[in-house]
């Protein structure tokens, strides 16, 4: 006899916000770009065998990673940030820090996994240091490319760390103002979700959980434990706004909850 554990949903996971949520698909994966190359524009055909053009088309979320140049704040790419090891120089300084945390949940197997800050207001053309206090996390948008509903800016690139661990650092800057949704996608259900509010709490972002523009049927709101963070009262896009930070502990026990629960099955 042998045991083994795995995951399973527990039977009432569904909140108001989460009505017609699905089982999460393969489209949610996290891609694992280089970090700080400068992607290529692919050519694209004309509709009538005419010669390719040499950039893509543009879409209001646009893919497209704009040339980077010699000036300091376009060494972090718009797309992959910029990956660095503590100890090293970064290309330009931070104007604030958010550290990505795993701490034991108390009575129960499965950690909490979150941002710290949760939510966080900052100006726009602002640098944010996500420091891996805690190994085996990425910082991704909630964006369509992604298999997502729409929770940042239009214009917004479909920008994202690789899974990182611990003693890294991603630096990413935030250059459209509104709000930008982002998770980390290996534990998104598990509730770790963030909300950054880049000068004014505007734009698909701050759409109530389950209503921000969903661009296909295969997009997908946030789920499960990641839903109710998003949807707690002190992470309101007006409620970070004005309170500049908003910590986990802030958060209601109730948004924490979770709706995963770890079951042991024998052979």
């Amino acid at each position: 006899m042998r045991r083994r554990r795995f995951l399973t949903a527990l039977g009432a996971v569904c909140v108001p916000a989460l009505a017609g949520c699905r089982e999460v698909s393969d489209s949610a994966a996290t891609p694992t770009p280089s970090p700080v190359s400068t992607p290529t524009a692919t050519p694209t055909a004309g509709p009538t065998g005419a010669p390719a053009t040499d950039g893509p088309t543009e879409t209001a979320m646009s893919t497209a990673s704009p040339t980077q140049t010699d000036e300091p704040g376009q060494q972090i790419d718009p797309r992959f940030g910029f990956v660095g090891v503590d100890g090293e120089s970064p290309p330009v300084e931070a104007d604030h820090s958010i550290d990505l945390m795993i701490r034991p949940r108390e009575n129960a197997p499965i950690p909490e996994f979150y941002f710290e800050p949760t939510g966080l207001r900052i100006d726009v053309g602002d640098t944010v240091r996500f420091e891996l206090a805690t190994p085996h996390h990425n910082v991704n948008a909630y964006h369509p490319a992604f298999g997502y509903t729409q929770r940042l800016p239009d214009g917004v690139p479909p920008f994202s760390s690789p899974i990182l661990t611990g003693g890294d650092y991603w630096l990413y800057t935030f250059d459209a103002e509104g709000v930008h949704d982002i998770v980390c996608a290996p534990h998104e259900l598990f509730g770790m979700v963030g909300r950054v509010v880049v000068g004014s709490p505007t734009g698909p972002g701050a759409s109530p959980v389950g209503e921000a523009p969903a661009p296909s049927e295969e997009s997908r709101p946030p789920e499960f434990t990641a839903a109710l963070v998003l949807s707690d009262p002190a992470m309101a896009p007006d409620a970070v706004a004005d309170a500049g930070s908003v910590r986990w502990d802030d958060l209601a026990d109730e948004s924490k909850r979770l709706l995963l629960a770890a079951v042991e099955e024998s052979e």
